[in-house]
Formats: structure tokens, sequence, C-alpha cells
């Protein structure tokens, strides 16, 4: 036990030494001048319970963040971060404003941290205070030790040894055992907190970080942005270090876990190496340590269990660490029933039309998920095909075939996290099933990235992940695959601009005259899917084209059936069911016929949205369906695939249910789709309703209705909208009033009047118009069905004001209002 009159006295000498420090005219931050003291009072504390501390100080950064003043640690061990505030600004965090409140959401993630500001004492894990605040009796800066009371020591020092004597303990569910959600939950913050540094760090261009960056666009993703390297280089780390550990890497340390992944996992490790290569580790010393201090309690069980731990861990992380990045990748477990009957639906076809015996455990039979996510349509395939040759040849045979297999089984995965736990759960599967060679096929690579890209020449250490780019792009470009399936992402993304190809198609969508460019895409293989639209006069419907699920559909028709138009095989994908009937998809339905013999669908609804709700298989509320694609042999493009269909209808367990009772086609009840080049993938209604006029030919104008894309300028009462614009010609940031997008600033030359109005051709931008200027004309608007209210009729507002619309507008004009890309529900 310290004395007390030790912690009395060095508490005392810190307050002092702080006093003098303030008193000095020489001019330094204030929180600056509680540093040195602080680093004595800590020693001092420590000597006093007899316990080896270091306090490492870490660097500031400049207009930025940063990181906690001071890395703690205890007998060698990371005990937690100090920060460091000025007198007078306490530790109290609902206290906290601008940039100490910025500063403190980010250490949220931090599990043990000291605030401190000479007069109050705070300790706060992982957001929440631990403890009451400690205050001194008086102020350090004008009273120096005449601040502090016996009463003051003796609470904080309870408070520091509660503050060093931190150790991570890992969630754990009512029966004990470590609860792998929370885990995920309490991993993704850690990772943040990386990113965050990693974002940080790159603001400055001579950071050994920006060459870093460099270096993994070359290598991988010539595309990315700062903010998606600092995330790749978060995820990768973390999941290097948590899968080293997955291994055995004990104690776990950098060095520990490169050498422990090299065996299987050789990038996870060249590439944990380069990018904590000593020169760039500074600028994220302090989360990077925090990130091993955790992982470093992780029991190497927890991922030998006979249950699959990391079924839904990464779908955990991601919703955790990035909700955001978690929708436009698509990430979302796929149910193992879902998984389980695609899988026995393609081998079925296999083992019959498509002739081979063993299905996919056939030597012949090589197979390509392009979006592997955490690798669990493999685990299917591996599961269902080596249970298949035991069962005809017996057990000894499952170890020749899962070696056969392992070669035959290919992946693709652009998100680092997946892309590790695909890895590991494969490769350990291909193991215990007795495989000599079990090393998974599975590539970190961006599936729509060109296969004529040129591999890159980089410097020796950097070959293993050189590596992984050239032999993705062999399987691209020579590897031919006779089953394409999985789960690839669905989300609509953003506009294109001139620079994000890479982001919207890629080569699929724009070809080889644009990598990464200005191309037109005139030699992309999605013309085959759009140009059809543009002609039949359905070009306004290509924006619902434009969907990540669209384009790896088109990559995969061409990768299975236009590589070798002689050959035959399968493509089997659950995507978002809109390419069922939607006028935007027609173009890829008369590809798919041309292309293929036979096409099934298996309709699994799930519209969350509307009147006809349903369950969806997914946590979304999108309607989602299974198609498998099949041809034989050399394609035939001038006779349409037959195609059928069946709906899986009823709550989410009773459709998943039904899914894994189905064993083969004759499983299901099929009806027959209409045979045009054209027609929707859904059978014809038996009341003849199919054979009734189309709306769209009774009324062949259709227009998407005006898009303001802001709501401001839109109200129920004219007052309103008078009011807005008088606030916003009297603002002095118009511009963040306005809410800039792409195709309206306030900077921007755009006509103001609309057709019919004076001063049609008046294009002074919003920011010169004096303040005084008058409201803009304000028209009843029909915003959406059955919600008639007002706007601001001025084109400068609009970002797509629809001008023929307007001219087309009279008293005696009747619109009709429908969804053409939805089936309509029980709404008005």
């Amino acid at each position: 036990m310290a004395h007390p009159d030790d912690l009395l006295a060095a508490l005392r000498t810190f307050a002092d030494a702080v006093a003098r420090k303030r008193a000095t005219p020489i001019a330094a931050p204030a929180e600056e001048q509680l540093r040195a003291p602080f680093e004595n009072l800590l020693s001092a504390t420590a000597e006093a319970f007899g316990i080896d501390v270091i306090c490492a100080g870490e660097a500031a950064l400049p207009s930025r963040l940063g990181r906690p003043d001071f890395a703690v640690s205890n007998a060698g061990a990371l005990a937690g971060y100090v920060e460091l505030k000025a007198p007078g600004v306490g530790a109290d965090s609902k206290r906290f404003r601008g940039r100490n409140r910025q500063q403190f959401k980010r250490f949220a993630a931090i599990p043990n941290i000291l605030y401190g500001d000479g007069n109050e004492w705070a300790l706060y894990r992982n957001g929440e205070r631990a403890g009451p605040i400690v205050r001194l009796a008086g102020d350090i800066v004008d009273e120096g030790a005449g601040a502090v009371r016996e009463r003051n020591a003796t609470r904080l020092a309870q408070l520091l040894r509660d503050f060093l004597s931190w150790e991570p303990i890992l969630p754990q569910d009512a029966r004990g055992r470590i609860d792998l959600k929370a885990f995920a939950a309490l991993l993704a913050p850690l990772c943040r907190l990386l990113r965050d540094d990693i974002a940080d760090a790159l603001g400055d261009d001579a950071s050994a970080l920006s060459t870093l960056a460099d270096d993994w666009r070359q290598l991988l993703f010539p595309d990315a942005t700062d903010a998606q390297f600092s995330d790749a280089y978060a995820q990768t780390v973390a999941f290097a270090l948590l899968l080293g550990r997955a291994e055995g890497a004990d104690p776990l340390t950098l060095e520990s876990a490169q050498d422990t992944l090299a065996a299987h996992h050789n990038l996870l490790s060249r590439a944990l190496q380069v990018l904590t290569d000593p020169n760039a580790r500074a600028a994220m010393s302090a989360s990077l340590a925090l990130l091993q201090r955790v992982l470093a309690v992780v029991p190497p069980a927890l991922f030998t269990t006979a249950h699959d731990p990391w079924l839904y861990f990464y779908e955990d992380f991601l919703a955790a660490y990035d909700p955001a990045l978690r929708k436009d990748a698509g990430v979302y477990y796929t149910p193992t029933e879902v998984v389980r009957a695609q899988v026995r639906l393609v081998d079925d076809l296999l083992t019959g039309p498509l002739r081979r015996p063993l299905g996919f455990a056939d030597p012949e039979v090589t197979t390509l998920d392009p979006a592997v996510g955490t690798g669990t349509y493999l685990l299917g395939i591996v599961e269902h095909a080596l249970d298949r040759v035991a069962e005809r040849y017996g057990a000894g045979a499952v170890a020749n075939y899962a070696t056969q297999l392992a070669a035959n089984l290919h992946g693709f995965e652009r998100l680092v996290g997946a892309y590790a736990v695909s890895e590991l759960r494969v490769s350990r599967l291909l193991q215990q099933r007795g495989a000599t060679s079990h090393r998974a096929n599975i590539y970190l690579t961006d599936t729509l990235e060109s296969p004529h890209a040129e591999p890159r020449q980089l410097p020796l250490f950097m070959q293993p992940i050189a590596e992984q780019h050239r032999l993705a792009l062999e399987v691209k470009r020579r590897t031919p695959m006779i089953v394409c399936l999985g789960n690839p992402p669905y989300d609509r993304h953003e506009a294109a601009t001139s620079d994000n190809g890479h982001r919207t198609g890629s080569w699929v969508r724009w070809g080889e005259d644009r990598a990464g460019g200005n191309g037109t895409g005139k030699d992309a293989i999605f013309r085959d899917f759009a140009a059809p639209v543009v002609a039949a006069g359905r070009g306004g419907q290509l924006k619902n084209l434009y969907n990540l699920y669209v384009y790896f559909w088109r990559w995969a028709l061409w990768k299975v059936f236009e590589q070798d138009d002689r050959r035959g095989g399968v493509v089997s994908f659950i995507t978002a069911a809109s390419y069922l009937d939607g006028d935007a998809f027609l173009g890829m339905r008369e590809h798919m016929r041309r292309l293929c013999d036979e096409i099934w669908i298996v309709d699994l609804g799930g519209e969350g949205r509307g009147g006809r709700q349903s369950e969806n298989v997914f946590a979304i509320q999108t309607p989602v369906a299974i198609a498998i694609a099949m041809r034989r042999g050399a394609v035939q493009p001038e006779a349409p695939a037959t195609v059928r269909y069946a709906l899986i209808d009823g709550r989410r367990t009773q459709k998943l249910k039904q899914l894994d009772a189905i064993g083969s086609f004759q499983d299901v009840d099929w009806q027959d789709c209409p045979d045009g080049w054209r027609a929707p993938f859904l059978p014809s209604a038996a009341s003849g309703y199919s054979n009734l006029p189309r709306l769209a030919d009774l009324m062949p104008w259709q227009h998407s209705g005006v898009q303001v894309k802001r709501t401001w300028p839109i109200a129920p009462d004219a007052q309103t909208l008078t009011r807005r614009w008088r606030e916003l010609m009297k603002a002095e940031n118009r511009a963040a009033l306005f809410r800039e997008t792409r195709d309206r600033t306030v900077a921007g030359r755009y006509r103001a009047g609309l057709a019919g109005q004076t001063g049609a051709r008046d294009d002074t931008p919003l920011a010169e118009l004096p303040a005084d200027t008058e409201t803009p004309p304000i028209h009843r608007y029909a915003h959406r069905s059955l919600d008639r209210q007002h706007v601001l009729a001025d084109g400068r507002l609009m970002d797509f004001r629809r001008p023929d619309l307007w001219l087309a507008h009279g008293n005696r004009q009747i619109y009709l209002t429908t969804s053409f890309t939805q089936p309509l529900g029980a709404g008005p």
C-alpha cells in the first residue's frame, strides 16, 4: 500500500509546477504546460504503488483531432491513455464543446482513458465515465500546492490505481462464453479509431503513409481515395492481427502475427508487414497498440469450436464499424438455407444435363464466387461435394477429392476484412476434410476491373501482394469457369462522373477506353444490357439499370458463356428482383435469353415498402430472387431460352424452410414464362391480364418528374417559402443554407425562369443576387402522389427542372403517376 503522505506530496509538487509554468511569460498552449508535471506525478504515484509504469508522449497533430497526449504502460503492457486539457476546461465530457467535443467522440472507442485539466480528473471507458470526477479543493493555477487537500490525494490515488490496473475483458454471454456479436461491436470502434488516425496522417503529404497509400493503389485498387485507403488499411491490420491470433500467434505482436500468417495467408502476412513499417507506424502508434492489446487476450480456441464462429462475425463487425459502408458494399449474411438450395440446384444441373457425374467434385468443374464475402458459398460447395464423394466412394476417397476441389474453387473479394475471414474459413474446412494443399484460391481484387490490365512491377519485398493481383488477372483472362454463383452486392451508386469509373461499373460499364479516365463506354459489355433499352424508347429508365448487382450479372454471363461461346455452364445469383419485369432490364432479359438454354427464377419476394409487404430473407426491404441460368454447349443466339418461374411465399422462417426442402428441380412447382425476347421473367396471368394493352403504349409520353434535390424550396404554404427565400438572401453563407449538389451551386449560372415565365433568360448566380431580391414565382406542386404543396419555381433551385413538363402544363392538363419498376400494392 502506498503511503498517503507520499501521494499528497506528489500531487502538491504537481500543482506547484503547473502554477509556476503558467506564471512564466513564455507563450505555450495551456495543456502543454501540464505535460511534464503530469509525467512526474504519474512516476511518483507508480513508485508509491510499487509498479513499473512508462508514460510515452504522443506527438501533436496541428489542426487535426490527433491522438491522446500519453500512452501509459504497466509492466510492459498497455494500460491506457491520458488526455490533458487546459486548466478550466474540466474533465466532465458533458461540458466539452467544439473541438474538445469532437475529440471526445473519437476517443470514445478507447476502453481506458484518463482526462484531466489539473483541477479535475475523470476516467472514461468506451465513452462512459467510470466512477466519480475527482476535483481539487482549489485552482492550481492561482493557488499552486494550496489547492490540494489530503482527501484530494486519496481520491486521485484511487482513480489512478483503477486507471493503471485496467485489463481488456472480452464480453461474455449468459452462459459464460465469449459473445461474438458483442466482440465484433468491441472491435469495430477500435478499428475505426485506427482508420481515423490514418486519415489524419494522410493530410500531411510528407507523411510516410502518403507514399504507402500510393503503393497500395498501384498494387490493388487504382481508384482508392484517401478515405478508402484508410478503411482498407485499418481493416487489413485489424483482421491480420485477429487471424494471426486465431492461428496461434502467442504472444501477439506484429512480428509473431506476420510469421504465423506466412504459411497459409501470405498476402495478409506481407500486407501487415508493409502497412506497419516502422516509418509509417508513428502516425497511428496509439490506436495500433490498443488494437494489439485487446486482440492479445482473444483465446485462439475461440475460432476452433465445432460451430462456425465466423458465420455472422464480419457482418456484425461491419454493421458496428460503418453501417453506410456495409450498405454500399451490400454485405448481408446469406442464410445457409439459401446457399444450400442454390448449391443443390446447380449441382443437379451439373450431374444431369451438363454430364458431370460428381457435380462440383468433378475434376473438370471450376467454380467462382465473384463476391465471396466471408466464404459461405464456397463452404457450402465443399460440404456438399465431399459428402457426395464419401457416400459414393467411402471416407478414404475424400482427401484426394478435397485436394482437387481446392484447386478448382475460386473467389474474388474487394473488402479486406471479408477476404481475410473467407480465406481462413475455406482453408480450414479443406484442411479438416484432408486436402493436402488447402490454400484457398481467394483473391483480394475488384471483380469488375478490366481482365486485360497489366500486372504491376514492384520491389521484391512487395511481390506477394503484387502476385495476388497477377493471379486474379490470370483467373479473369484465362481460367474457364463452368459455374459462377453467389450473392453479389446490390446497391445503386452515385452518379457517374469523369473520375469515378471504377466505382460506377468499371470495365463492365465503361470498357477498355475508360481505364479510370474519360472513355465513352462504346466497347463495354454493358452496352448489351443498355442499348436495347434506349432503342425501345425507355432511356429514361436506364438509371435503374446502374446497380452493382447488374454489373455482376453482366460480368458473370461474359465469364461463363462468352469467353468461350462453345462451352456450357451455369450462373446462379441471388440478387434484387427488379430485373424480372422492369423496363430498364429488358435488354438484360433479352441478352440472357440469347446466351442461355434454360433459366429458372425462384422469387423470394420481400417487399418491405408499400401496402403489400412481405418478410425478406435478408435484413433489407428490397425484393430478392434466385436465378439459375444454364447452357448445355454452344450458344444459340436465335433460340430464346426457356424461362420458368416459382414463387416462395410466407414468413421468413417459412421461406427458409421451403428452400431447405429443395433437393432438385423436381421439388419445385415451376410455371412457364412468356418466350418473347424482352418479356418479363414472370408467368403469364391466367386471367388474360397480360394480353391487355400496356399503359406505356396507350400513353406513349412518359417522363420523370421534377427533382429539386433539396426540400426547403417545397412547403405546404406560400408564406413559408417566402420566409425561406428571404433567409437565403440575407445569409452570409448562402451555400450552406442552399445545400449545394453536383448540378446546382450558388455560384453556377442556370436559367432562373421556367417555361411560360417572364425573365426566363436570367441566369444570375444565387451568390450574386442582392439581399432584397424578390421571391421567385410560387406554384402549386404535386410533390408526391396525393401530396399537393407549393414550390419556388426557379430553375436555379432545381437540379432537374424538366422544362418539357412545365411547357406542357395547363389548367386542363391531366397527369397520371404510376410505378413501372415495382408491383403495385394496396396503397393509393
